[in-house]
């Protein structure tokens, strides 16, 4: 019995987490930032209000040097390697001093990075003061496997204003 009532409340989570996107089998990961409430060390690094979805989004600013991360190993993410990802997200850069920077990571299974690619908010925004989507086509190296990590977050770099992230998706490019 108590075997039963696991598998129904875990199947009911996994029911409750997924949504249209996350179904599609080229959406490797998607988040709106609101499922990470309650599971980061520093809530301060979550702001309440300023979202593009929801409620929250993650937030850098001089006392906020990096945002919390997504990390799996692209063998949980799917089960055939992709030849790369199209990295989407919603981004609020504040004004031209919010200069944050959105970055993607590849680390090998040693730990060494593989790839490194940035999105740099206020430039790839364009406008001020406004949510903008913004989106990287990154083609994967030939040493990416399946025990490959990938990496997502957001850094302050030369903000000297704040800048937000939200509704962050990662396609495969097959």
């Amino acid at each position: 019995m108590k075997n039963a009532l696991l598998a129904l409340s875990l199947v009911s989570l996994v029911a409750c987490g997924k949504d249209d996107a996350a179904a599609d089998s080229d959406v490797l990961m998607s988040s709106d930032i609101d499922s990470i409430v309650g599971w980061v060390a520093d809530p301060n690094a979550l702001v309440k209000g300023e979202a593009h979805s929801g409620q929250y989004s993650l937030r850098v600013d001089p006392t906020h040097e990096f945002s919390p991360g997504f990390s799996s190993l692209i063998g949980r993410m799917t089960a055939t390697r992709p030849r790369g990802a199209k990295l989407e997200a919603w981004v609020y850069a504040t004004d031209k001093n919010a200069a944050a920077k959105l970055e993607f990571v590849i680390k090998e299974a040693d730990g060494k990075e593989a790839l490194h690619e940035q999105v740099k908010i206020a430039e790839s925004a364009g406008e001020f003061g406004k949510w903008v989507k913004v989106s990287r086509d990154i083609v994967f190296p030939k040493t990416v496997s399946y025990s490959s990590q990938v990496v997502i977050y957001v850094s302050r770099a030369e903000a000297t204003s704040p800048a937000y992230v939200d509704d962050i998706t990662l396609t495969a490019l097959r």
